[in-house]
């Protein structure tokens, strides 16, 4: 969220300002969310194909549907949809002290976190992953899957410290 100056004053508007994640603590994040997708592949895919009796290269229509791409992208779509909405963040996040919040400060709604982790990866992921460079662009460190779902990602530590900075602004606009 970001404040608008005339709110608060000096270093205090710059520790509000800057509770936003940015792109390379992002990425750190977002590959270790890739070990734990690729080790939640192997322990969960490989044993359940083998006790079902599945080909995974075995495909319908295209190689592009194996049932080894669609298992995959389950488990990797459900691994970041359920730890958004359940923690507000991924493992990854967690380890980097980040965590994901809606742009007006109210709780994340499911809607928001599928629209976030399902809709906005798929087409961040688009093209390579390219379209994640977004983020070094944008003001406000989005990304398209932020902007689509009005979330952005902050430093879980600022945003306790903004809070109580912001605290005392917000109670004198409220006696206003």
């Amino acid at each position: 969220m970001v404040y608008p100056s005339s709110m608060v004053e000096g270093y205090e508007r710059d520790i509000i300002n800057s509770t936003h994640a940015g792109f390379g603590v992002r990425l750190v994040a977002f590959l270790v969310d890739g070990i734990v997708i690729g080790s939640l592949k192997a322990i969960l895919l490989r044993p359940l194909a083998k006790l079902l009796g599945w080909d995974l290269s075995s495909y319908v229509g295209a190689p592009l549907f194996s049932i080894e791409n669609i298992a995959s992208s389950l488990i990797f779509f459900l691994y970041f949809v359920l730890m958004t909405w359940f923690f507000r963040a991924t493992l990854g996040k967690m380890l980097m002290g980040l965590k994901v919040v809606s742009t007006d400060d109210k709780p994340l709604t499911f809607l928001q976190v599928v629209t976030r982790e399902w809709l906005g990866r798929y087409i961040s992921g688009f093209l390579g992953h390219l379209l994640y460079l977004v983020i070094l662009f944008n003001p406000h460190k989005q990304g398209i899957h932020d902007m689509l779902s009005d979330t952005v990602v902050i430093y879980e530590r600022q945003e306790r410290l903004r809070d109580r900075l912001m605290a005392p602004v917000m109670k004198q606009n409220s006696t206003l």
